[in-house]
């Protein structure tokens, strides 16, 4: 917006400025959320904004970082397809671009409006009807064009969960199943991770099969049970994806997250639930020998915070109460063995460990 930001940090900002996206639509829904605030800048040059102080960061299309709020801060653009994919666009930011026509290659009409320096809001699109509608639209037949938009809107079924999807943009969606295999594992996962975040979650797998998008990156799933699963716990973030875990085999979740180079914590936590989760709900039934087989294959007793996090989100998925587990890992952690050698030390302890499991933990 000129002028707020004109000379923050004696940084003059060349061209007009405008707030767009997420920042202006959680606004316009009075919605109490901190979203990252998104600048476009209208009748400047890239040279003009590196003068000015501006570092590029961009590698497709001149988006800059304010050298003072390191808030990003893109040339008005217009998009033009090429060629197949998420990247298959020629980009056009010269400085006689409107602001208009940067709104109109947005995804969606909720997301297509900006705030000017008098904080008027320009709405071309029809946002402002489709947040009171309560409506998911698309702007223009250009959404096709980015097959990630799947994805997007169903993140944001996941993130707005009262809005709905339009029929002729469900419509439009079906249509570009196609070109889903053209995308980047990392984008995928960044809308999933997002999706996961929000506070309907399970929406997210029920919009991908309403649309007929599950395959290729969800192929090994029974999402529709997922979305129940965590419809029915209440399931958010790492609990959510954990609920993969709880209702696969080892196998299908190990394929869906090498798929989607899911980050090896959250990885290891889902293929964990897969793994062990069954066996932790049922500890107390099991032998000794059997309950110290789990909780080292496991690694309950190795130093971190991995397995509370693995018992946590087993609890959260099974709605089993497992605190008898935790309290019985927090006292064979502390259990010791005095007066032996180091070559009877792992012994000793591993025998102490499991008297101590026979006389206070299973039945």
């Amino acid at each position: 917006m000129e002028g707020d930001e004109q000379f923050i940090g004696a940084v003059k900002i060349p061209g007009t400025v405008y707030l767009v996206g997420g920042a202006v639509r959680d606004r316009m829904r009075k919605a109490e959320v901190d979203t990252d605030k998104d600048w476009v800048v209208v009748g400047a040059t890239i040279a003009e904004m590196q003068t000015a102080g501006f570092v590029q960061v961009g590698a497709h299309f001149p988006v800059f970082l304010h050298p003072v709020s390191k808030e990003e801060y893109a040339l008005a653009r217009t998009e033009r397809k090429l060629g197949e994919g998420h990247k298959g666009f020629e980009t056009d930011s010269n400085p006689s671009v409107t602001i208009e026509e940067d709104l109109q290659r947005r995804d969606l009409t909720i997301n297509a409006m900006a705030i000017g320096s008098d904080d008027t809001v320009i709405d071309p699109w029809g946002g402002l009807a489709d947040i009171d509608a309560k409506m998911l639209r698309h702007v223009s037949d250009a959404f096709v064009e980015d097959p990630l938009r799947v994805f997007r809107v169903a993140r944001f079924t996941a993130l707005l969960p009262d809005f709905e999807i339009a029929k002729e943009t469900q419509e439009l969606m079906v249509q570009m199943r196609e070109e889903l295999s053209t995308l980047p594992a990392e984008r995928i996962w960044f809308e999933f991770a997002k999706a996961m975040r929000g506070l309907t979650p399970y929406r997210f797998f029920e919009t991908l099969n309403d649309v007929g998008a599950v395959d290729p990156w969800f192929s090994d799933l029974a999402t529709l049970s997922v979305a129940g699963l965590i419809r029915e716990r209440w399931l958010r973030h790492a609990n959510a994806v954990a609920a993969i875990g709880w209702l696969h085999n080892e196998d299908s979740v190990t394929k869906f997250c090498r798929r989607l180079k899911v980050p090896g914590k959250l990885f290891r936590l889902v293929r964990s639930v897969a793994r062990h989760g069954q066996a932790l709900c049922e500890l107390q039934e099991k032998s000794p020998t059997d309950v110290m087989r789990v909780l080292q294959l496991s690694h309950a007793l190795r130093p971190g915070d991995a397995f509370a996090r693995l018992v946590d989100a087993v609890e959260a998925c099974s709605s089993t109460d497992l605190s008898a587990v935790r309290e019985l890992v927090q006292q064979l952690k502390q259990l010791r063995v005095e007066n032996v050698s180091p070559e009877q030390y792992g012994r000793e302890l591993q025998l102490r460990r499991l008297n101590f499991i026979e006389s206070r933990f299973t039945r």
